[in-house]
């Protein structure tokens, strides 16, 4: 028996998306437009997809496509955004966990993270206004649906407290959202930051926790004209654009209802693994509806991780989502990774006997 589990790579099951996007593929033709330099900002059809994607599924209001640049998955268009901030201030508050792909990307570009204290519903608004006194930022990164790693979804009233105080502090918000499809699965969904506060969020987002993040299919939803042209301009000098087929191809699976179905039966297979996953190890495990993972707060974090690496199981601790001041305290665990759900409940028994 294959003895390594993985609960640490937050991926959705993959068997349904490969299918149909091999049925999408083989029904593709290739234009000569297809193979000529693309538009930076990704093609129109793809980007008017997109927006009608975001209104109907994600709680967006009506999205102007023109202000979308499709993006080589999330974690590209997020570090966009940074870039924006690093021409102002090369420093951006963050929640004190946060997704650790983000502090690498800042890391690497001289962006500060400036750590915000949370609680069970996210960033705090009184700790962002005293934030703002110890660094020069101009912008926050927020997750405000099913954030990565504590699962936590902030309620519409934090989020018009955090949207007022971006606005008194004149913050950019830049909003990282790739799990909404999957919180609002069978329930209307709270708007995301990009339509409570249009004129100051940059909104990324990406098809990946649906289909796969081997993709590549993010975007940014601008504020304006002039910071799209900003980003469409950057991918351009650095990329000549990017490639078209597969947005082309993704964007035709959004309209005619073929990512719907698959959205559908993800979030249903999400929420029964959630539950297998609560019953394994018990009811401190912190689950959210169709989240692909889970949040067990604990201590000795470390200790854990290795005795579980041990017995072959992969966990993401808490070390890789906090600064360097803070002490880990949890584990996330991707249910998703895992497609066999038996492999997953073995995975899970030997977090509980370990934990």
């Amino acid at each position: 028996m294959n003895q390594n589990y993985n609960l640490a790579t937050n991926l959705p099951l993959r068997t349904g998306p490969a299918s149909k996007l091999s049925e999408a593929l083989a029904a593709t033709t290739v234009s000569t437009e297809d193979l000529t330099y693309p538009d930076p900002s990704g093609p129109l059809a793809a980007r008017q997809s997109v927006a009608r994607w975001l209104q109907r599924v994600c709680g967006h209001g009506p999205v102007d496509p023109s202000l979308i640049t499709l993006t080589n998955g999330t974690r590209h268009a997020l570090a966009l955004a940074l870039l924006a901030t690093e021409q102002w201030e090369p420093a951006v508050l963050v929640e004190e966990r946060t997704y650790q792909g983000l502090r690498a990307m800042a890391q690497e570009m001289g962006v500060r993270c400036i750590d915000v204290a949370m609680d069970q519903h996210g960033m705090r608004p009184d700790a962002l206004a005293r934030s703002k006194k110890f660094g020069a930022a101009t912008a926050v990164y927020v997750q405000p649906t099913l954030h990565n790693p504590t699962t936590a979804t902030m309620p519409f009233s934090r989020r018009m407290e955090i949207a007022a105080v971006a606005e008194a502090l004149n913050l950019l918000i830049i909003e990282g959202d790739v799990y909404s499809p999957l919180a609002w699965h069978g329930q209307p969904p709270l708007p995301p930051f990009s339509a409570i506060a249009p004129h100051r969020t940059v909104h990324a987002g990406g098809i990946g926790k649906i289909l796969g993040p081997g993709l590549r299919m993010g975007w940014l939803v601008h504020p304006d004209a002039k910071l799209h042209g900003l980003v469409a301009g950057t991918i351009e000098r650095q990329l000549d654009g990017l490639p078209s087929l597969w947005s082309s191809v993704v964007g035709r699976m959004m309209d005619d209802g073929t990512v719907d179905t698959l959205l559908d039966r993800l979030a249903n297979a999400m929420k029964e693994r959630a539950a297998i996953a609560r019953k394994v190890i018990g009811p401190d495990l912190v689950t959210s509806g169709a989240s692909l993972h889970a949040w067990l707060p604990c201590a000795a974090t470390t200790t854990l991780e290795r005795r579980l690496l041990a017995r072959g199981v992969r966990v993401a601790s808490s070390k890789r989502f906090v600064g360097s001041r803070r002490h880990a305290d949890g584990i996330r665990l991707a249910l998703g990774a895992e497609e066999n759900i038996e492999r997953l409940e073995e995975a899970l028994r030997i977090v509980a006997e370990e934990r």
